[in-house]
């Protein structure tokens, strides 16, 4: 019994230990590329904690942890857990990311929540820029709120790693919206 319990284990596909694979970017202009898998665990609490939003408002809040619960996960992984926010005090570390590299996973993150139907009042947008300043190029991932049709920034980009992004009006942050 033990023998066929452990031969099946071995016939089945390896994804079957882990709901999902994700694609991460990193070291500036995505320049380097890694997959990370989200355990079981971490897929119940995203399911559980979208599941709670009762409102458009509440959903973004919400958003905000499972961008950082995504974020720790492939910090298990891959060397994106030593970023730091911002460009200038990464210094040459391995695993650093500037705005180009965190719009990405943003946004990719964003899909993964929107496939598996936890976003209730929201969808995931194209990644926007922004350039006030003419110099000052930025870009962020957005969603699109579906009951109002406003979008908002979802920018991971200000902080170290670990810290949840802002979330502003899309308007807001194009005007150069810096924490």
């Amino acid at each position: 019994m033990l023998l066929r319990f452990v031969l099946l284990l071995l016939w089945l596909p390896a994804g079957w230990l882990y709901a999902d694979t994700l694609n991460i970017c990193y070291h500036y202009g995505c320049s380097k590329h890694a997959y990370f898998e989200i355990s079981p665990e971490a897929e119940q609490r995203l399911s559980t904690l979208l599941d709670s939003a009762n409102s458009p408002d509440s959903e973004r809040e919400r958003v905000k942890d499972a961008v950082v619960e995504l974020y720790r996960q492939a910090g298990q992984s891959t060397p994106v857990w030593q970023d730091k926010g911002g460009n200038v005090n990464d210094g040459p570390v391995d695993g650093r990311m500037d705005c180009v590299d965190h719009s990405s996973n943003v946004t990719t993150f964003l899909r993964y929540l929107q496939g598996k139907g936890w976003l209730k009042y929201h969808v995931t947008a194209t990644p926007q820029w922004r350039a006030p300043w003419i110099v000052d190029l930025h870009y962020t991932a957005v969603l699109h709120d579906a009951t109002t049709g406003d979008d908002w920034a979802v920018d991971s980009w200000f902080k170290d790693f670990g810290a949840p992004p802002a979330v502003v009006p899309l308007t807001i942050w194009k005007e150069g919206y810096a924490p």
